[in-house]
């Protein structure tokens, strides 16, 4: 029997209960049968991991991929790919950035609107990472979570990489080296609702990102007097940031950071130390510090930690 001529309405319960690598064999077999698996089976999430390998599931990051260790080729948009298939995913084994490219656009055509999630890794270079987000986002789709985990420096592919980023809705985590020198500006706000830096962080103007909600930095150095300013203009705006952990490089003198912030006394605890401010729009938060962390939060959300 011919599993394409089964009514539409049969096809989405059949697709429903077949696996990852059933439905990608059978995308192999045809245009046509790509087509029909698009139309018929259920929205998912993909996930696509670039590293020495290049790793495509369903799922979220960190939830598993099963593949076998058995390797064959398979024909793909005119290429042959030495492929690992299993039940929740496929691992290109081969470096190639083109055939990444085609295997990820032949599973973009296969599924309908995916949600997505990137995470690109040594030895991935920024040019790879720069033409992929682009082909990501050529095709409007949302991208849940974006990761960029490689020490391949580069003042001038990271920033156009950035800003293919700008759409992303959960996560931004960017652990990289960027030149002393260097500063990002965004050409637009981040929707994201939270972005952590690691390993170096001069290129990154807390205040350029305060349309995140969440904003964490591993560690940094920054003087008390631009820490005091940035609350001063935070607290002046309507900017949606609502949390903010900070490790800093040095000691801190507190009082100096929210010097003047507030007409409430500096609190203190078990070493903490934190004010109650009260921001343009009326809403309340706290500023402290906990060891060398500075943090802003809700005062309901402290208050629950007190």
């Amino acid at each position: 029997m011919n599993l394409l001529r089964l009514p539409f309405v049969v096809l989405i319960d059949i697709f429903k209960n077949m696996d990852f690598k059933d439905k990608f064999l059978i995308s192999l077999l045809s245009k046509r049968a790509r087509k029909t698996l698009k139309l018929t089976s259920a929205v998912v999430h993909l996930s696509f991991e670039l590293m020495a390998d290049f790793i495509i599931y369903t799922g979220t990051p960190g939830s598993g991929l099963e593949v076998t260790d058995e390797e064959f080729d398979y024909l793909i948009g005119g290429e042959v790919m030495r492929l690992s298939i299993g039940p929740t995913g496929v691992i290109l084994r081969e470096i190639w950035a083109y055939k990444r490219l085609l295997l990820a656009n032949h599973l973009l055509d296969t599924f309908r609107k995916p949600t997505i999630s990137v995470g690109f890794h040594f030895p991935t270079e920024p040019l790879s990472a720069w033409e992929f987000m682009k082909m990501i986002n050529k095709r409007k789709l949302c991208v849940k979570s974006f990761t960029y985990d490689t020490f391949r420096p580069s003042s001038k592919f990271i920033p156009r990489i950035l800003d293919e980023c700008t759409e992303v809705t959960d996560l931004i985590y960017i652990k990289t080296i960027f030149p002393e020198d260097f500063v990002y500006t965004p050409p637009r706000l981040f929707k994201v609702r939270e972005f952590c830096v690691s390993v170096t962080f001069n290129w990154f103007d807390i205040e350029s990102f305060t349309s995140c909600r969440r904003i964490i930095i591993h560690e940094t150095y920054r003087s008390p007097e631009y820490w005091n300013t940035f609350f001063r203009n935070w607290m002046d705006s309507e900017a949606p940031l609502e949390y903010m952990s900070c490790r800093l490089k040095g000691i801190f003198d507190f009082p100096l950071i929210v010097d003047g912030l507030s007409n409430e006394e500096i609190k203190q605890k078990k070493g903490d130390e934190w004010i109650e401010v009260k921001r343009k729009n009326g809403s309340e938060f706290v500023i402290g510090m906990t060891s060398n962390i500075l943090f802003i939060e809700t005062k309901e959300k402290h208050l629950e930690n007190v």
